[in-house]
């Protein structure tokens, strides 16, 4: 027997998709800032970029989760 699986996209506002798209466009330059400072033996600004992209992980998975249970 053949099983179907449906894939559903919620339907959202084009500005939630905007705001997504800048999000992870926002992770990307911050993790790639992290990676180049800690290239550059400079400790103290890749420890920033690092708490800064944590802390937007963070923010972005509580944003998910809380839309999520609507």
């Amino acid at each position: 027997m053949s099983e179907k699986y449906v894939i559903e996209i919620e339907k959202r506002p084009w500005y939630e998709w905007l705001l997504w798209a800048v999000w992870l466009f926002t992770q990307v330059v911050i993790v790639q800032n992290a990676l180049a400072s800690s290239a550059e033996l400079e400790p103290r600004a890749a420890l920033i970029s690092w708490i800064a992209f944590f802390a937007l992980l963070i923010v972005g998975g509580v944003i998910w989760f809380m839309r999520r249970s609507k």
